[in-house]
């Protein structure tokens, strides 16, 4: 027996991994905002640099002390970092980091105190030099990067319930060998699973205009029914008999018309699929 390591080539289902572990419960928007952070700051949410929780209602973009260290260790203009500690006898009372740039004068200096980042976890009373530690560079990396890191908040600094491990992945879905996961191209989001045989080829997108009106009389008996996934269609570029069959084909569907060029259907359906709008929310 070989050991192998399955990967995928489809940068969509890697997408939609991601988002369901890394950033799960997160909008389209804020799905999109933490993409442009991975960009933007190289780290790689693969080995969980960089994660999105939501807190309050609101998102959070998180990454651990190796995701700053990173970072400052690739800036040209990074000059070294040192950190001293204050004890009371054998009680840690704080950290001070000091951060050093090669384009200013002072560094940047930050103190962490034990008595307002301590935490009732195993690994803060065992090694509390070393966490502080973290907290305080943590601290003084984001005020010397300020333009790199703002915004970011590595786990050390903040609560036990921002940690990458609280985040709450969706749940496992499993594909049967005949049946392949539906991905949403522009969110990476998984919408389903469904039978290989079932997903709507690009071609096959709608149906025969040249036989447009064979295909009102006919269509609504012989509508085939799809997945129940909730789609919205957009019809704007449709026109005369195009316009019309395509109404009707929803229309059959039990779909709803919900602006002038708009319709909700309550499943995907097997044509229309350029039509489709995943960017629409009523």
């Amino acid at each position: 027996m070989t050991k192998e390591l399955t990967t995928t080539n489809n940068p969509f289902e890697m997408l939609a991994a991601l988002r369901n572990t890394v950033a799960p419960g997160l909008t389209d928007a804020e799905f999109q905002l933490f993409a442009e952070i991975v960009k933007s700051t190289g780290l790689n949410p693969v080995t969980k640099e960089v994660w999105a929780i939501k807190a309050g209602g609101r998102l959070q973009l998180m990454t651990g002390i190796n995701g700053f260290l990173r970072i400052a260790n690739s800036h040209p203009m990074f000059d070294g970092m040192e950190v001293e500690f204050e004890w009371d006898g054998k009680s840690l009372v704080s950290a001070t980091a000091k951060v050093y740039r090669k384009d200013r004068r002072f560094p940047s200096v930050a103190t962490a105190y034990m008595a307002e980042y301590s935490k009732p976890s195993p690994i803060w009373k065992t090694m509390p030099s070393i966490m502080l530690s973290k907290c305080a560079k943590s601290l003084a990396i984001r005020e010397a990067f300020v333009q790199e890191l703002g915004g970011l908040y590595t786990a050390e600094e903040m609560p036990s319930e921002y940690g990458h491990h609280h985040a709450k992945a969706a749940p496992t879905i499993e594909v049967k060998p005949d049946e392949e996961l539906i991905v949403s191209k522009k969110t990476g989001e998984v919408l389903g699973v469904v039978k290989k045989d079932v997903v709507a080829k690009e071609e096959d997108n709608i149906p025969d205009w040249d036989t447009a009106a064979e295909v009102v009389e006919t269509i609504a008996p012989k509508a085939k029914k799809g997945r129940a996934v909730t789609t919205y269609y957009n019809l704007e570029t449709l026109e005369g008999d195009k316009l019309k069959v395509a109404e009707t084909y929803l229309l059959a569907n039990n779909a709803k018309r919900v602006t002038e060029t708009h319709w909700k259907s309550p499943i995907r359906l097997e044509k229309l699929t350029t039509c489709i709008d995943e960017a629409f929310n009523e």
